[in-house]
């Protein structure tokens, strides 16, 4: 993936540093092929909310984007998800 370019000050950063952990913490991590594409997708959509001008809960919205969006082939390959994982319909 290309690299994304933005300006932000250190205290922005760390907030969205914080965003990325808390959010992966419910949705990954995966291992295998699929972690750093995983990675790339939840950042990226991290970065299009603080973008975007969201001043809430920018983990939570990423979260919900993610499971909505990103490509869960690694279950469709008999993997199983990992029990730690809240089930979300």
């Amino acid at each position: 993936m290309p690299a994304c370019q933005f300006n932000a000050g250190p205290e922005e950063l760390a907030a969205l540093g914080t965003a990325f952990h808390e959010a992966w913490q419910h949705v990954g991590p995966t291992y295998g092929p699929f972690e750093n594409p995983h990675r790339e997708w939840l950042a990226r959509l991290i970065l299009g909310l603080r973008r975007s001008g969201h001043s809430g809960d920018i983990a939570l919205l990423a979260i919900e984007q993610f499971m909505a969006t990103a490509p869960l082939a690694e279950w469709a390959n008999d993997a199983q998800p990992r029990p730690d994982r809240a089930t979300r319909n």
